[in-house]
């Protein structure tokens, strides 16, 4: 099968393409991350560590596939020239995954263990491509000009999908009804915004290899770690939430759509501070407002004060979203266009790596989640006191993911 090129250096429609996959993509990909847990364990009825347990695995297997692929590409040159068609199977069998995990039976670990792999393995051979594609959009509109284009589509989707989540959470223990129509339309949307990315890869070829720069690379590893710890651990505090008995019902029913309403917002209150600062000390900014907020969400969760629970909840969003945007600005501000432009596929083989330390760190925040609830005799709901450990766990690998960040090799700097 062939497909007509689009060409990644034109704003329209290469840039528009881009958009629109960056789009679908982000609605799989924030459906699994927020949705996939609370089904295992409320509408599947699995053990909350047995949900933890196979949501780490797929997030891991995940991880080794953007590695490998990555790897692929860029020593094989036929992979290459085979993205359009590996591209358009991945997308076909990530959605098909993605829809049937809540039309699973109750009680049934090993096809929903067989589907999370199976929507990780498409996920990746899509998102890998994708994600190679980014330098020549950065070339033409920057680094914080291409992430926010990133951060708006995946803001976007994220409310999205905490709109969805909210008949599913407010239905409790009957989510099963509502969960697989929900979804369904969420992955059949995916579908369709993913359809431009064969064309994205058509002839897309790169040429000759080059490697990071010496500080390019110390830099690079210390994004990747402070995203597996950073990321990871307020990603816990967000799934924590989704199962945590507030006060006020209606506001736990509403606590995905709250956060996901701020990371949108969080793409045009961050872009001035970066503009400001700089892409590396508003991230750390961002990663400290984060930790410090979640220190309130216990007495918060527990009052009966609505107004000061919304800002709060809409906060945590708006420090997630700067997290989100900033990271994707540093990683392509620390790669640079001129790697891109001397060895494209390593610069996608860089951002696999970087997407691998992020499904690492949001796996083990499903574990995490799920040994929290199963420390409490596998309750699906704890009370707000139960969040303090997740709490401070959050502001300790906030404080660390910053430092991580705000530091920049001497030898790398302008």
């Amino acid at each position: 099968m062939r497909f007509r090129s689009v060409s990644p250096g034109s704003v329209s429609p290469g840039l528009v393409g881009y958009g629109c996959v960056q789009f679908g993509k982000s609605l799989l990909w924030a459906g699994e991350d927020i949705l996939a847990l609370y089904i295992l364990v409320v509408v599947l009825r699995l053990p909350p560590a047995l949900a933890g347990g196979l949501f780490l695995a797929s997030a891991l297997w995940n991880a080794l596939c953007d590695g490998l692929f990555g790897a692929a590409q860029q020593r094989w040159p036929a992979v290459r020239r085979r993205l359009p068609e590996i591209a358009l199977a991945a997308l076909l069998l990530s959605c098909a995954a993605f829809v049937a995990l809540p039309l699973l039976p109750p009680g049934h670990a090993l096809p929903a263990a067989l589907l999370l792999l199976l929507f990780r393995t498409g996920f990746s051979l899509a998102d890998v491509p994708h994600n190679g594609l980014t330098g020549a959009y950065a070339a033409h509109s920057g680094h914080l000009g291409i992430a926010r284009v990133r951060a708006v589509a995946a803001g976007s989707a994220a409310l999205l999908v905490g709109l969805a989540s909210f008949p599913i959470l407010r239905a409790g223990a009957g989510a099963g009804d509502v969960a697989p129509l929900l979804v369904g339309a969420l992955g059949a949307c995916a579908l369709l915004l993913m359809l431009p990315l064969p064309l994205l890869l058509n002839g897309y070829e790169p040429a000759a290899t080059s490697g990071l720069q010496m500080g390019q690379g110390r830099d690079f590893r210390r994004l990747c770690l402070a995203t597996l710890i950073g990321l990871g651990a307020l990603a816990a505090t967000g799934k924590a939430l989704m199962h945590l008995e507030f006060t006020i019902a209606a506001l736990g029913a509403a606590v995905v759509v709250l956060m996901t309403a701020g990371r949108l917002a969080a793409v045009w209150l961050w872009s001035p501070v970066a503009r400001r600062l700089g892409n590396r000390p508003a991230l750390a900014l961002s990663y400290l407002l984060a930790g410090a907020q979640a220190l309130l969400i216990p007495s918060l969760a527990a009052s009966a004060n609505a107004p000061a629970l919304v800002a709060l909840l809409t906060v945590s969003g708006i420090a997630g979203g700067g997290i989100a945007l900033l990271s994707w600005a540093v990683l392509s501000e620390t790669l640079g266009a001129e790697l891109h432009a001397r060895a494209p596929e390593r610069y996608a083989a860089a951002f696999a790596l970087f997407t691998m330390a992020m499904k690492i760190g949001l796996g083990l925040s499903a574990l995490a989640v799920g040994s929290w609830l199963s420390a409490d005799g596998g309750a699906v709901r704890l009370p707000p006191e139960a969040f303090w450990p997740l709490a401070w766990g959050a502001l300790a690998a906030s404080v660390v993911a910053a430092a991580l960040v705000a530091r920049r090799t001497i030898a790398d700097q302008p």
